[in-house]
């Protein structure tokens, strides 16, 4: 069509005015030219108008000769079309021409290999994409079943493309996906913000779509917009039902090792659960004609166009849409969907936990902004994280080969007890079943779903090691402040749960010994986190928290944290850790590092003549000499304290007991 050639054209020009004007301008002055270029701009604009202006007639003339109104430029009975050069006032039109375009759309997705269905399909994409800003043309789109046909066109796409070497999309179809989503997504927050009328079936279509296609939904999520530009409210509805329709289905092919079937050897392969959703993707594996590696790179694509991670990734870029998630009548349903090992993909060690993960991060991080939601999802997470210690147990053979523990999943888990340190310790000798939310933004964990959740996370034994930094952090920080009253108290809590931890770890075959080795593998990073303040996280001011003069507590940071600003020369490092885990001091002893790392810090004490290097608190251990002289120190400052470092050291045994006992 010649009007649509030109306002392709049009926009052209407005591009490379765009692109080149600044040049041009700068060129001309530089070379002193005569020309009077301030109109440049304006021009560039003009020409932007009415290629826009320009691409709406192309759509409306397409769409009277789709309908059957005209012929060429007339009307069946021979009268010539007057389409408005001012496209600025056909409201009547607008709406009529959303219409006719969404039934047109209707009629291609019904039959899309049929002749003329891609351009039907491709040209409507261009029509939303300049109606943008017209609430009329989108809102009749909408109410003539505009959102249920959206949802319904990556898969008619999917049909004429075909799979080819594993791409179920075609980059041009890609496109295509991504403009009918950037117009879903439209029409959502005009309703939001109370220029469309609302509409239940608008996020219905998107929760509840035809044929049950969440992959259709999930490729408009997919090459949509990020999740922060999704209208909040209908992104919390649909990854609700992804997560739903996820539990109801199984997600991967289990994996069969290799293995000697009486004198023949059967070699490894994946296996097809019966109406796995992929297989109409065409993804479904070939016993017969695939080997071992065609299969895995199956299996990758399989988890490429898994619609509940790209539902996952959006809702992860919206922390609201993440609080939402978490939280509610449905947020223990929700919780119990993210926070299991059935992300991963058997026989791959392919790492599908990034987005569910980001979820869990996003829900309860903002503890500043959003203290009650975010307390509420940390509590839905401590519970499901508990429960699932005690039903893993369960797990039949099979279960464990297919889906062994995760570690992606304690280190999300162990992220939100490093955000909730202060809440875990001012909670230690609660007796309660469940964690639960205060008003004021805090959580209360019970003993016994504090020590399931440590254990949870500790199976990684990894973590072990950022659990117990996470507490000596709060020691470090609060003794900067002081070591009697509220804070006196609160270091008797954070010792009681370093006791709990140890339990935990036990529960997880850690003894004393490995137990004191993850803590000493982390102590470098998180000596420099600490002194930096880089991970420090704002927590409400509630009755619940000791106030510690600031409400910056240094609280949240996860192994994924790369450490910098090493105190010693490259290469040096790991051997100082090796020589450190050869140094044999209990649990309860060991917090007397961070509390004499506060004390330095805050100007308390001075650190010993032969260890200038502890002058700004970092105090590492490095070999047995370091640690003979950091008891040689211990006692010195305990001496010239009057007993104020004796009623402490007492006080940190006796509560650790508790928390072990």
């Amino acid at each position: 069509m010649r009007v649509r050639k030109l306002a392709d054209r049009l926009q052209d020009l407005e591009g490379a005015l765009a692109k080149h004007g600044a040049l041009i301008r700068k060129n001309f002055t530089s070379w002193q030219g005569g020309l009077d270029l301030s109109l440049l701009a304006q021009q560039t604009q003009a020409v932007g108008d009415d290629a826009r202006s320009m691409s709406k007639r192309a759509d409306l003339a397409r769409n009277l000769e789709k309908a059957g109104d005209a012929t060429g430029m007339c009307t069946p009975d021979g009268n010539i079309i007057n389409i408005p050069w001012d496209m600025t006032d056909v409201n009547a039109q607008s709406a009529r021409e959303a219409a006719q375009e969404a039934a047109t759309l209707k009629k291609a997705l019904d039959d899309p290999k049929s002749a003329g269905s891609r351009d039907d399909i491709e040209a409507i994409s261009r029509s939303l994409a300049d109606h943008q800003d017209d609430p009329i043309y989108l809102a009749a789109f909408a109410n003539a079943g505009g959102i249920v046909d959206a949802a319904r066109v990556p898969r008619a796409l999917h049909e004429e493309d075909g799979t080819h070497n594993d791409d179920v999309l075609s980059k041009d179809s890609q496109n295509v996906v991504s403009q009918y989503a950037t117009a879903v997504n439209r029409i959502l927050t005009l309703q939001s913000a109370g220029k469309i009328p609302p509409n239940p079936d608008y996020v219905k279509a998107l929760t509840n779509p035809p044929n049950d296609d969440m992959w259709s939904v999930g490729a408009l999520f997919k090459y949509g917009p990020s999740g922060g530009k999704w209208d909040t409210k209908a992104l919390t509805a649909v990854g609700g039902a992804m997560l739903d329709w996820r539990k109801a289905h199984p997600m991967r092919p289990t994996y069969t090792k290799g293995q000697v079937v009486g004198y023949s050897y059967v070699g490894p392969a994946f296996v097809d659960p019966d109406n796995a959703w992929y297989g109409s993707l065409g993804l479904t594996h070939s016993y017969v004609s695939e080997g071992i590696d065609d299969a895995q790179k199956r299996v990758t694509a399989i988890d490429a166009n898994d619609p509940s991670l790209a539902l996952m990734q959006r809702v992860s870029e919206n922390a609201d849409a993440s609080r939402g998630l978490l939280t509610g009548p449905d947020g223990v349903r929700h919780t119990q969907e993210l926070v299991n090992d059935h992300w991963a993909t058997p026989g791959l060690a392919a790492n599908d936990y990034t987005w569910p993960s980001a979820v869990l991060r996003a829900a309860t991080g903002d503890r500043l902004h959003h203290p009650v939601e975010s307390a509420e999802a940390a509590a839905n997470i401590i519970n499901v994280g508990a429960a699932k210690f005690d039903s893993d147990k369960k797990k039949s053979d099979f279960e464990k080969e297919q889906y062994p523990d995760d570690p992606a999943v304690s280190k999300a888990l162990s992220s939100i007890f490093q955000s909730y340190t202060p809440d875990f310790a001012t909670s230690t000798g609660i007796s309660q079943k469940d964690a639960s939310a205060n008003d004021d933004g805090t959580i209360t964990v019970g003993r016994a779903p504090a020590l399931a959740f440590l254990s949870e996370v500790m199976k990684n034994h990894d973590e072990a090691g950022n659990v117990i930094q996470a507490i000596d952090a709060q020691i470090s920080l609060t003794s900067q402040h002081g070591i009697t009253g509220d804070e006196g108290t609160y270091l008797k809590n954070l010792a009681e749960l370093r006791g709990e931890v140890s339990v935990a770890g036990h529960d997880v075959n850690m003894d004393e010994a490995a137990l004191r080795d993850a803590e000493h593998a982390k102590q470098l990073m998180w000596f420099n986190i600490v002194s930096s303040a880089a991970a420090a996280v704002p927590l409400p001011a509630g009755p619940k928290l000791v106030e510690l003069g600031s409400k910056w507590v240094q609280a949240a940071i996860w192994a994924g944290i790369p450490y910098g600003g090493a105190q010693f020369p490259s290469g040096e490092a790991n051997q100082v850790e090796s020589n450190y885990k050869d140094i044999k001091f209990s649990d309860s002893t060991s917090m007397q590092i961070p509390l004499m790392q506060g004390l330095v810090r805050a100007g308390d004490i001075k650190a010993p003549a032969g260890h200038p290097e502890w002058a700004n608190g970092n105090i590492v251990i490095r070999n047995d000499a370091d640690r003979a002289a950091f008891n040689q120190w211990w006692v010195k400052t305990k001496s010239d304290n009057h007993g104020r470092l004796d009623n402490f050291d007492d006080d940190m045994r006796d509560a650790f007991s508790r928390g072990v006992g």
